[in-house]
């Protein structure tokens, strides 16, 4: 009897040592650290003064008499504020012009404008649209000098590309109505490229 205990015993002991080196143990696996990223801001702030120069293009029609066409170009200073999403800001700009008007000795030798701008901003690009007054002169030979007042509407956008270089491009209509002493309607469409430095 105590030789059958004693053989069940070994048994069961071997049997357990065995069990024992077959059972595969997995080391506990080290929790994976995921690095916080980085946010990278890509936003620009569009607020401040700036100055530039421009170069374009302008054709139109003075009332009854022949369409107007020819280069112009000029010099612009302004601010804007960034509200985040909105800008809005003023600009003032003087183009020198060459618009000849047809069958008269007649030419649009300048125009300035005072605008409000408003706009929407996409970082670094600037999607907005103006208002305001304008004045332009015209100089000619047996008319004389003449001036007129009228108003200002159009869409420009900008690309920032340094913080403080910025390039656009703006497409303006001009309306003069009774003209001075001409007493005609005058109207001029300008696109024009832009370059600005902002302060």
């Amino acid at each position: 009897m105590k030789k059958a205990v004693a053989l069940v015993l070994a048994s069961s002991v071997s049997a357990g040592a065995a069990y024992a080196g077959n059972m595969n143990f997995e080391e506990p696996v080290e929790p994976v650290v995921v690095a916080p990223v980085a946010v990278v801001d890509t936003g620009y702030d569009w607020s401040g003064f700036y100055g530039g120069a421009q170069l374009g293009y302008g054709r139109g029609d003075v009332d009854g008499v022949g369409d107007t066409e020819g280069y112009l170009g000029g010099v612009h200073a302004g601010y804007n504020y960034d509200f985040g999403n909105w800008v809005i800001g003023g600009e003032l700009d003087v183009d020198w012009a060459d618009l000849e008007v047809d069958n008269t000795d007649a030419t649009i030798d300048g125009i300035a404008r005072l605008k409000l701008k408003g706009g929407y901003d996409f970082g670094r690009t600037l999607v907005y649209g103006t208002v305001g007054a304008a004045a332009a002169n015209l100089s000619s030979d047996t008319l004389g000098d003449d001036r007129g007042n009228g108003y200002v509407a159009g869409l420009g956008v900008d690309y920032a590309v340094t913080d403080n270089w910025i390039v656009g491009a703006e497409y303006l209509y001009h309306d003069f109505k009774d003209y001075g002493d001409l007493g005609t309607d005058v109207n001029v469409n300008t696109l024009k490229a832009k370059v600005s430095y902002k302060f």
